[in-house]
């Protein structure tokens, strides 16, 4: 019996930037438990709101049906992947959310004790096989 693959229909930049939407997915995803209620003394406004500085954050909106569709095609395909691979997919992904000059391939060289350059390489390594393995495209065909 054949396991069936996840079919994946984009190219390589999608592939990797499906990963890249995913970790942002997951970050507006509902919390695992539930917060319960703290206290029950009654809110009273702090000093500093006088000018204007609340310390309230604002939180992201909930995740659309289609984002969270693509996400569970990420984690279909983050199956395929090796541990090595599955980690380091999936560290990009999330250094890379809600930020604007991409991965933090510095951070991600430190934890892995390499420098940003194989990190990047490994990366695109990892993505590139999984393109070809979800693809269905023979590389060495010419």
């Amino acid at each position: 019996m054949r396991l069936k693959l996840p079919r994946f229909d984009g190219d390589v930049a999608e592939l990797s930037s499906l990963f890249l939407e995913a970790a942002a997915t997951e970050r507006k995803l509902p919390a695992v438990y539930r917060r319960g209620v703290r206290t029950a003394w009654p809110d009273y406004p702090d000093e500093g709101s006088a000018y204007g500085f609340t310390g309230e954050m604002t939180r992201l909106g909930p995740a659309s049906a289609r984002e969270v569709a693509r996400y569970e095609l990420a984690v279909e395909l983050t199956g395929l992947l090796e541990p090595d691979e599955r980690r380091l997919v999936w560290a990009v992904a999330h250094s890379a959310a809600r930020r604007a000059r991409g991965p933090r391939w510095r951070a991600i060289g430190k934890i892995m004790g390499v420098t940003p350059a194989t990190v990047r390489n490994r990366y695109e390594r990892a993505i590139l096989g999984l393109w070809v393995k979800c693809s269905g495209v023979n590389p060495l065909a010419a």
